[in-house]
């Protein structure tokens, strides 16, 4: 399969089951209508085609890839998981919106549609102010550490993992995606904002438009499922606290931990092997931070693209 050649209905729709498939996630007919790959949304041919496709199985509302029926099992518990995470999630949004210069946390990955697995953590995507990026970074691992929902060492299921970062300037994600991200494409259409400034996540889906656009031909719908504004006292709390960080003390603050952060980033880098380098996606700039010791975007690329050669 390669992005931008004339596909047909069938094809466009088993290259959304392929790619969901190497999850073992099964999909409803709504969620096939919102994923589907690289064709523009036609409710009647979908419903006919699931009914009537012979490469497909179906069960309580849910269809997968023939052969992997294993995956209407798996569902049900990974919801109950999946509802224990959002759950803790709920619980830690107050503290999220309380720390100063976050201005956006959202959900990525398999929590994003509801499909952790036994060992899953928590990954978060957060937003910053500008200029402010070590600062709430710190902050926000202090808090995390302190009620140990951090992930570290061997320490994962369950808990944040804090890896990726951007700056409100900095929100397009073209320059780290790879020739043909399918797993970028699926990543940013389905992540969960939970919350912050609704607008941010806004903007950073606008951002990527245009690369998004490349994958799916349906119009982008904007996640609201899991998002909660900030209002009242925490509000006020967070405000009172940029207020006192915002000028040349905060400046100075800022600086220090920038400096010492990249410091121990460096050290970690320096530390790595070149195999370990070869298979990690790390970025360290004031205005994105990302730790990702496995970037297993190519491998999942090729996966589902020998998948959809498969089925098709």
């Amino acid at each position: 399969m390669v992005l931008n050649t004339k596909i047909n209905f069938k094809q466009a729709i088993l290259s959304t089951f392929a790619f969901f498939d190497m999850f073992d996630y099964p999909l409803s007919q709504e969620e096939v209508e919102e994923y589907l790959f690289q064709m523009p949304l036609d409710e009647h041919q979908i419903d006919l085609y699931l009914k009537n496709s012979a490469a497909l199985s179906y069960s309580d509302g849910l269809y997968c890839l023939k052969g992997n029926e294993e995956a209407f099992f798996k569902m049900h518990e990974r919801r109950a998981m999946a509802k224990k995470y959002w759950q803790k999630i709920g619980k830690f949004r107050k503290i999220f919106n309380m720390i100063p210069f976050i201005r956006l946390v959202a959900i990525a990955n398999n929590l994003a549609y509801d499909n952790p697995t036994k060992r899953s953590d928590i990954d978060l995507v957060v937003v910053t102010k500008p200029g402010r990026l070590f600062t709430a970074r710190l902050l926000l691992t202090f808090w995390t550490h302190l009620f140990r929902m951090r992930r570290h060492g061997k320490r994962i299921q369950g808990r944040f993992c804090l890896s990726f970062y951007l700056t409100e300037d900095n929100l397009s994600l073209e320059s780290i995606a790879i020739n043909e991200d399918i797993y970028l494409a699926y990543w940013l259409k389905t992540l969960q904002p939970v919350c912050g400034d609704y607008q941010t996540y806004i903007d950073l889906m606008d951002h990527n438009r245009k690369f998004i656009e490349d994958f799916f031909a349906t119009p982008l719908n904007y996640q609201k499922r899991h998002y909660r504004a900030n209002r009242g006292w925490v509000r006020t709390i967070r405000r009172f606290k940029e207020s006192l960080l915002r000028k040349k003390f905060g400046d100075w603050l800022e600086e220090k931990l920038r400096e010492w952060q990249m410091t121990r980033m460096q050290k970690k880098l320096d530390g790595m092997t070149e195999q370990e380098e070869k298979e990690a996606s790390i970025i360290i700039s004031d205005k994105m931070l990302k730790f990702h010791n496995i970037d297993r975007r190519e491998y999942y690329k090729k996966r589902w693209i020998k998948r959809v050669k498969e089925v098709i």
